[in-house]
C-alpha cells in the first residue's frame, strides 16, 4: 500500500449540505478525481426542502464516482447515556462530538443501528464503510461495525474483517490555531514518507481555519506525492 493515500471530506450533513457540496466538488477538482465523503445521517429535524436537497446531492455524488461512508449517527453525544471514564474524557476533548466513546456493548450497538436506520431514510443502500465521529470508538464498536460493514477506521488504521491497514488520519479539525501550520507541515512530511496509507481528511471548519487555498494546495501536493485510492480499492 506504499505511495497511496485516501482523500476524504468528513461531516457532510443536512445542516451544511448547500455549502459542503461545493467544497467537496472543489477538492475533487483539485485532485482531478472523486473523493471519499463521510456523511452524518441524522436529518430528523430537517425541513422537507433541505432533506430533498441532501438526498439529491448524495445521489449525484454517487453517480459521479464519489465514495460515501456512514459517519456516526448524530455526530453529537447524548449526555444522558452512561459512559465509562475514558468516554467522558473524550466528550470533553471533542465538545460532545465523540458520540460512541465509552459506551457499553448494548448502547453502542443501539446507536450504530440508529445510524443505519437514519441512513436508510436518506433513500440509499448501506455504504461499505463506517467511521465514528472524531475517531473515538469503544471496546465493542469495531467488532459491531465489521459485522455490518466492510470497513471500520480509527485515527491510526483502517480495518477490514481480516486485515489492518496502517493509515494515520491527517486532520486539522479541532486543533488550536497556533498548531495548524505545524499540522500542515507534518501532513506534508507524512505524504512524502513511504510508510502506511495516510488519510488526508478535511472538515467544513478547515475552510475557515486554514482556508480554501491551503486545502486545495495540500490536495494537489498529496496527488503529486501519492496515488489516491478509495476504500473500495482495498
Amino acid at each position: 500500500m506504499a505511495s497511496k493515500f485516501f482523500l476524504c471530506y468528513h461531516d457532510l450533513s443536512v445542516n451544511n449540505a448547500k455549502k459542503a457540496v461545493g467544497q467537496i466538488r472543489r477538492i475533487a477538482q483539485s485532485a482531478n478525481s472523486p473523493i471519499t465523503v463521510a456523511v452524518i445521517p441524522d436529518a430528523v429535524r430537517a425541513s422537507a426542502a433541505d432533506l430533498d436537497f441532501l438526498k439529491n446531492e448524495l445521489k449525484s455524488l454517487l453517480r459521479d464516482g464519489f465514495e460515501l461512508l456512514l459517519h456516526g449517527t448524530r455526530h453529537m453525544a447524548l449526555t444522558s447515556v452512561g459512559r465509562n471514564f475514558w468516554g467522558k474524557k473524550a466528550l470533553a476533548l471533542t465538545e460532545n462530538e465523540a458520540e460512541f466513546a465509552g459506551l457499553d456493548d448494548f448502547d453502542s450497538f443501539r446507536l450504530l443501528e440508529q445510524g443505519m436506520v437514519l441512513w436508510g431514510a436518506l433513500g440509499l443502500d448501506l455504504p461499505r464503510g463506517f467511521v465514528p465521529p472524531a475517531w473515538y470508538g469503544n471496546a465493542h464498536l469495531k467488532e459491531q461495525v465489521l459485522s455490518k460493514f466492510d470497513f471500520y477506521e480509527d485515527r491510526f488504521a483502517v480495518y477490514k474483517k481480516s486485515q489492518k491497514i496502517l493509515s494515520p488520519a491527517l486532520s486539522f479539525a479541532g486543533l488550536p490555531k497556533l498548531s495548524l501550520n505545524v499540522a500542515q507541515t507534518s501532513a506534508c512530511l507524512a505524504l512524502r514518507s513511504p510508510l502506511g496509507t495516510p488519510r488526508l481528511v478535511f472538515h467544513p471548519v478547515d475552510f475557515e481555519t486554514i482556508g480554501e487555498a491551503r486545502i486545495l494546495n495540500l490536495t494537489r501536493y498529496a496527488v503529486l506525492k501519492r496515488t489516491q485510492i478509495f476504500y473500495r480499492d482495498l
